[in-house]
């Protein structure tokens, strides 16, 4: 009888013992902090989410960018944008072969972006030598195109670029814009880069605020 008892005790309070590890478990999940930004419907799957993303910034005034040339000088793509339009391109990096291929197609139609005083910023995390190195790899012209670094992705997360999910994970964009006088006339966000560059050329055609 006596074993009995105690055996009833002893499974009580390990019934009792498992209640409260459940309950410390469900406890510890609701009170975990969420990543920044986090949301649990925007979840950057479809072209609908990133519409949202370039809304948030087109017909905006450009937040600052922290931007420095491939001599590490640091410049005001803002100041830039007051005499000229001013296409900002924010990729993954030169080792992103997708990127590469959309400053490419820009390149290709060097000519057209002088005829129009369009210039051409591309930022990244990338260290200002190795976007010296790009430019003389690809031999792309300092005079339309200028490849800046981007330290701790400073201007991307400014943008919107970087994205923590409430899943924990991150999600970085690509962000295609054109600037002029200082406005965001024009804002794409993708998980991919923008191949249309026409647009990009047709949305930068200059137009005088003052007017």
């Amino acid at each position: 009888m006596l074993m009995k008892y105690l055996l009833k005790r002893f499974a009580t309070a390990m019934i009792l013992v498992f209640i409260g590890l459940a309950a410390m478990i469900v406890f510890m999940k609701s009170s975990k902090p969420e990543a920044a930004n986090a949301s649990e419907t925007h979840k950057h799957a479809s072209s609908e989410d990133h519409k949202q993303c370039a809304a948030k910034i087109a017909g905006k005034t450009l937040p600052p960018l922290s931007l420095r040339d491939a001599a590490n000088t640091p410049f005001s793509v803002m100041s830039l944008s007051e005499g000229q339009s001013v296409i900002v391109i924010r990729y993954l990096g030169y080792g992103c072969s997708h990127c590469i291929e959309q400053l490419l197609a820009l390149q290709k139609l060097s000519d057209t972006l002088k005829t129009k005083n369009i210039r051409v910023v591309a930022f990244s995390e990338d260290t200002p030598d190795d976007n010296a190195g790009v430019m003389r790899k690809y031999g792309f012209d300092a005079s339309v195109f200028t490849l800046a670094s981007d330290a701790a992705n400073a201007s991307a997360n400014s943008l919107g670029a970087v994205y923590a999910e409430a899943d924990g994970t991150e999600t970085e964009l690509h962000v295609s814009m054109v600037v002029q006088r200082g406005l965001v006339k024009f804002a794409h966000f993708d998980t991919k880069p923008m191949m249309d560059v026409q647009v990009l050329i047709a949305e930068a055609n200059w137009y005088d605020t003052k007017q």
